[in-house]
């Protein structure tokens, strides 16, 4: 990839794709606000603009806009174009400072400290920011109506303690794109903790006329996998891209977000994982310690996913199927580890296989679809009840494997109770009346009007 030739005041050099400055770099804003809208006049006329704004912006929000979720409520989606956002903290979680912006100097863009007067940035500018390794998390968030970009992880080997954050515009018909560095909430320290995306609102506009970005984030890499803090994203319309970071980096979180735009993890390990998107596919490998947590609606999630210790797995869908293969390990967990799968979907097809499990662990999964088939594959050291449920349709259970995963040569027995739409039982291996001998574990399926299958493998 070619690295983009920079310059600016201070010392610089050449760094992984980007620029490294020793100057901290203040907030980027790529072209100056629109200018204010005409007042009205009339007040009839001025009530029945009120409304016609109100209609365009509802039609506006169920057609392209993410909305996240929030503790809180924010009084409004986009600063209105007549409302100065000097200083704005619209969402102290996310793009907390817009400073160093007056809207009433229209030629006006502040770089590394300095402001000057300069036309309006086109298309194809880059800007560079770095982020201390050192910082508690690293945040990436988008805000108004944005068009469809992508933001994509990079490995590489380096002995500087930061990310460095690589920005290209890659369309602004409007010339409304603003980017801006997010630093750190403390008085006393100036630090970023990430970069964020803005664009106000376009009242009557359709995708043509917003802004796009295309981000570059170069992690750096050792000859060993390092622990790096939270790595967090809030984007709309970006295209989501991991590589394989298993070998080289653990996070402790790994929270992500998009919409409308696939988003795709080649390998990727973080103690608390939290992936979150609608309307497009959710692909990948993701590995947690703790907590693993997928959510999407009209479009598939297929992964491989892990939990390392105790924790558990949360998938959830609609429209769209859910397919993953399921590791569970103990590594070095006493006593023996409990593992809680959930597994939710509507419209669509429930299908899992619990590909690891720890000897003498306990699994407690859950897995439900409405007029849709479910059909789970368990590990051979599953011991526990099971109570599948099927209405309109009668559930199918099969032991496959009879050999003792333990090697100690144990017989498999598997108790049956049928009633109605019901079918429960027990599963395990040795004596069914000596309880203290298996493992607890519980597994409850349901659906309506499908296919509900179950497997002992």
């Amino acid at each position: 990839m070619a690295q983009p030739e920079m310059s600016q005041k201070g010392e610089t050099y050449q760094n992984y794709g980007a620029v490294y400055t020793e100057t901290p770099l203040p907030a980027y804003y790529v072209t100056p606000a629109p200018p204010p809208r005409t007042s009205f006049t009339s007040s009839r006329f001025f009530k029945a603009g009120i409304v016609a704004l109100a209609l365009l912006e509802l039609s506006y929000l169920s057609r392209h806009l993410f909305i996240h979720k929030h503790p809180h409520i924010h009084p409004h989606p986009y600063p209105h174009r007549d409302v100065s956002i000097s200083g704005l903290n619209h969402d102290a979680d996310d793009c907390s400072v817009w400073d160093h912006y007056d809207p009433d100097h229209h030629s006006t863009s502040v770089y590394n400290g300095t402001t000057s007067s300069s036309k309006r940035f086109d298309a194809g500018d880059k800007y560079s920011f770095t982020i201390p390794t050192s910082s508690s998390r690293y945040h990436f968030a988008s805000w108004g109506p944005i068009d469809k970009g992508s933001f994509e992880v990079i490995p590489v080997e380096s002995d500087k303690d930061q990310i460095v954050v690589e920005v290209e515009v890659t369309k602004d018909p409007e010339g409304i794109a603003r980017v801006c560095s997010l630093p750190s909430k403390s008085e006393n320290d100036g630090e970023r903790y990430g970069v964020g995306f803005y664009a106000p609102r376009l009242p009557g506009r359709d995708n043509y006329y917003f802004p796009a970005f295309k981000v570059l984030v170069y992690v750096p890499t050792k000859s060993s996998q390092q622990h790096l803090n939270s790595f967090e994203t809030r984007l709309g319309q970006f295209e989501h891209i991991f590589p394989d970071l298993s070998s080289s980096i653990n996070f402790s979180r790994l929270h992500v977000s998009a919409a409308n735009v696939p988003m795709t993890f080649e390998s990727v390990t973080a103690t608390d994982v939290r992936v979150s998107g609608a309307n497009a596919p959710i692909r990948g490998k993701l590995t947690s310690a703790t907590d693993l947590i997928v959510s999407n609606a009209n479009q598939e999630i297929k992964g491989e996913y892990t939990l390392t210790q105790a924790g558990k797995i949360h998938l959830s869908n609609a429209n769209a199927p859910i397919e993953a293969d399921i590791h569970l390990k103990a590594g070095d967990f006493h006593p023996r580890p409990d593992y809680y799968v959930q597994a939710s979907n509507a419209n669509a097809p429930v299908s899992i296989k619990v590909v690891e499990q720890p000897i003498g662990s306990g699994l407690f999964f859950k897995a439900s679809s409405v007029m849709s088939a479910v059909r789970v594959h368990l590990h051979a050291a599953f011991e526990g009840s099971f109570k599948l449920t099927d209405i309109l349709k009668q559930p199918y259970v099969e032991v496959i494997n009879k050999d003792d995963p333990a090697g100690r040569g144990r017989e498999r027995f598997v108790q049956f109770d049928r009633r109605g739409s019901t079918t429960s039982g027990r599963v395990g291996w040795g004596s069914p009346d000596d309880a203290k001998e298996h493992a607890p574990g519980d597994v409850k399926l349901d659906t309506i009007g499908a296919p509900l299958e179950l497997f002992f493998d």
